[in-house]
């Protein structure tokens, strides 16, 4: 499943994510209230279809905490409480009881779904004392049941060969629903996770990452790109196509309060040119109207442009050396980023690398400090291997996209201090990732917290 992800992350929007959801509730819904009139070739491709769909709502719930973690206005509050109560609702009043039935079923009376068994194997039988915990107990852990329904998985591969087809053995098929039942839970565990993030207060530094993140996103995205060109493009053609003055990109930046709304200008005029101490007094005063924010930072953005244009006129002897760079930012938090300082800062921070993964505690500690533009795993370890950054450190501390990308879906989705182990352990065992050690987590998180003692800020 998690080979998917970046394919889910490149066309994620919540207009669709938000389809999906309601649409595979009413999925669940319809096969819960038809359950007894079901035949058994219907039965067989409702589940898997419902499966597949919550598979890939698990990818797309991933990608979305991921976005909520970098969401300072938090317009996802509302939605999180109501899919959180909608699914714990079905999931413990009509799914469970389901769920339960038809393993007590499977057990007394060789029957599945009301449908009788050819014959009851000695493989399922095997499985049954593994779900005890789903069957007897109202209370359950999703860690443990998760693991339980992976280790049924693979008893059923070694005996039997996996079919999409009607004709699929009734074991494939109960795990199917276990497998349906397994996903759901993890989905109301996400939105849960997601209305306690929004509960959760910033720290200033925190708060100023995530607003810096969305200054960076906007300058980046092909719509702030086209807005901003447009803008710069008015103020040269309303100059006579001359370039602006220092003096005349001061009188511009004066007048950016003008496209701030109304209800953001005390923040912007008290805050400008701090982002830490905008985006705390903006999750002060409570947010902003959804259409409030984006010209709130379109406008911050254009600030921060035009003072870099100022700063490099009035200081013209302030140089940054111009080394090879595809993957960080040339600005970070309105300053011109200094390519050499960056390269010293992450030399000393390499000191600490022991074994290749441990490139991916360094790239986590740069993206926390917003300094990773392009998140390509392949860009970020061909700059680094370059000859001008750290190409010529030992061939043991070498290493490739590969490397990094072998933790996709479990590290990558939010930022290193959020990191949390029983949500690691509970990805993992969605995924079926068995080899992955449990202390995992732990490991790199300290590692991490090595390398950001070691970081200096440019």
């Amino acid at each position: 499943m998690s080979d998917d992800y970046e394919d889910i992350a490149s066309v994620f929007s919540y207009e669709m994510f938000d389809r999906q959801m309601d649409s595979f509730i009413a999925m669940w819904n319809m096969l819960t209230d038809a359950w007894d009139d079901y035949g058994t070739q219907e039965l067989t491709f409702d589940i898997l279809s419902l499966s597949l769909k919550a598979a890939r709502l698990c990818l797309m719930a991933d990608e979305d905490l991921a976005r909520q973690n970098q969401d300072l206005k938090r317009s996802r509050r509302l939605k999180n409480m109501e899919y959180a109560a909608t699914l714990e609702k079905m999931v413990t009043e009509r799914i469970t009881p389901l769920v339960q039935d038809a393993i007590r079923r499977v057990r007394s009376e060789g029957q599945f779904e009301g449908h009788k068994w050819k014959r009851t194997t000695t493989t399922i039988l095997s499985m049954l004392p593994k779900l005890d915990g789903i069957a007897n107990n109202e209370e359950y852990k999703f860690t443990s049941f998760s693991s339980e329904v992976a280790m049924m998985e693979g008893l059923l591969n070694k005996k039997y060969k996996p079919t999409k087809y009607p004709g699929m053995p009734s074991e494939e098929r109960l795990w199917n629903l276990l497998l349906l039942f397994m996903r759901t839970t993890y989905l109301m565990m996400h939105f849960n996770r997601a209305e306690n993030l929004c509960g959760v207060s910033l720290s200033n530094e925190e708060a100023g990452l995530i607003f810096e993140a969305s200054i960076q996103q906007y300058i980046d995205s092909p719509k702030g790109r086209e807005e901003l060109d447009l803008y710069f493009a008015t103020l040269k053609y309303d100059n006579d196509g001359c370039e602006l003055t220092v003096n005349q990109l001061k009188e511009a930046r004066r007048r950016l309060r003008e496209a701030v709304p109304q209800s953001l200008q005390l923040v912007f005029l008290s805050h400008a040119g701090n982002l830490e101490a905008m985006a705390q007094d903006f999750i002060a005063k409570g947010g902003c109207k959804e259409e409030d924010y984006d010209p709130f930072v379109s406008a911050v953005a254009k600030w921060f442009i035009i003072d870099q244009w100022i700063r490099s006129i009035e200081h013209p002897e302030v140089c940054v050396t111009a080394i090879y760079n595809q993957v960080f930012h040339k600005t970070v938090n309105g300053r011109l980023v200094d390519m050499e300082r960056l390269r010293h800062c992450i030399g000393e921070m390499a000191k600490a690398i022991t074994r290749k993964s441990h490139w991916f505690c360094l790239w986590c500690v740069l993206r926390h400090h917003n300094l990773i533009a392009d998140i390509s795993h392949e860009h970020f370890a061909q700059q680094m291997m370059h000859p001008e950054w750290f190409g010529h450190l030992p061939a043991d501390k070498h290493f490739s996209g590969d490397t990094l990308r072998e933790y996709s879906g479990y590290f990558t989705l939010y930022d290193y201090a959020a990191w949390d182990n029983s949500a690691f352990l509970d990805y993992r065992n969605l995924n079926g990732k068995k080899k992955w050690s449990e202390k995992l987590c732990d490991k790199l998180l300290r590692k991490c917290l090595e390398m950001e003692d070691l970081y200096v800020k440019v």
